[in-house]
């Protein structure tokens, strides 16, 4: 009798786990998770409003970390703790444009307004490590590369580059 119970649930067992698709859970199923990578780009795209004032400083470089400070509070979940700072950058450019503007002492001051001018041109898998990167287009004609990768079952932008 106690054998028979130890190979019920044995086969029990079997049986689950053949039908949450194998040890591994679920299958990496492409379509599907491109459009979640994708969801979660475009999210970053237009997580605020155009032309929306995201940061005021003396020149851009002071302004950049006010703006990105925004944005990463804002998207948080979809940006990876990884980023680099030069993807930070680059993102931030992307995401980003400069309205400078004169100061009465005869100066000028960065004004950083979030820009939706950035779209997606194309998507890539990356099978070996199941990543996908984003093809996109500032203006019609500049361009970058960025990467998401699947972290705590989220995707998120790990990578920020140049396009080749």
């Amino acid at each position: 009798m106690k054998n028979v119970k130890v190979i019920l649930s044995l086969i029990i067992v079997l049986m689950l786990t053949a039908c949450n698709g194998g040890a591994s859970g679920e299958k990496f199923d492409p379509k599907v998770e491109k459009k979640k990578a994708t969801e979660t780009v475009n999210s970053v795209l237009t997580s605020f409003k155009d032309q929306e004032k995201l940061a005021t400083a003396n020149n851009r470089d002071a302004a950049n970390p006010i703006a990105w400070e925004k944005i990463q509070k804002k998207n948080n979940k979809k940006l990876s703790g990884e980023l680099s700072k030069d993807a930070q950058n680059r993102l931030l450019y992307l995401l980003t444009i400069n309205k400078a503007e004169d100061t009465p002492s005869g100066g000028t001051k960065a004004n950083l307004l979030f820009s939706q001018d950035t779209k997606v041109k194309e998507v890539k898998l990356n099978k070996d490590d199941e990543t996908f990167t984003f093809d996109i287009e500032r203006s019609g004609f500049d361009h970058k590369a960025i990467t998401t990768e699947k972290q705590d079952d989220t995707w998120k932008i790990v990578q920020v580059n140049d396009s080749e």
